[in-house]
């Protein structure tokens, strides 16, 4: 499944790179890593958080909340005071501000 939502959101992204592994490599990573990684391999890594923290094995599902959690990390990571905050704290953070969590 982890390879269907892979190879489904590395042909929308635009940018998809060779070097993304599937599931990508972001998960322990703080937010400076996270910023300076491809759009690819954030899109990557925060569909296998989403589809974890969700428990979503849709991939159909899963690629618009990816894409609204990665652009919730984007914006939180381009304020340099928290970018040593981990990738999984924020994505978690962004998914409960943007009510995808139960309350």
């Amino acid at each position: 499944m982890k390879i269907v939502i892979s190879l489904v959101l590395a042909v929308a992204c635009a940018n998809a790179s060779a070097e993304v592994t599937v599931g990508g490599t972001l998960h322990g990573s703080s937010l400076r890593e996270w910023h300076a990684a491809s759009p690819a391999n954030q899109l990557i890594t925060i569909a296998d958080i989403v589809e974890k923290v969700l428990n979503l094995r849709d991939p159909l599902a899963v690629a618009p909340k990816a894409r609204a959690v990665q652009s919730c990390i984007n914006r939180v990571s381009n304020n340099f005071k928290l970018r040593s905050q981990m990738v999984t704290d924020t994505a978690v953070a962004c998914m409960a501000e943007l009510g995808y969590l139960p309350r």
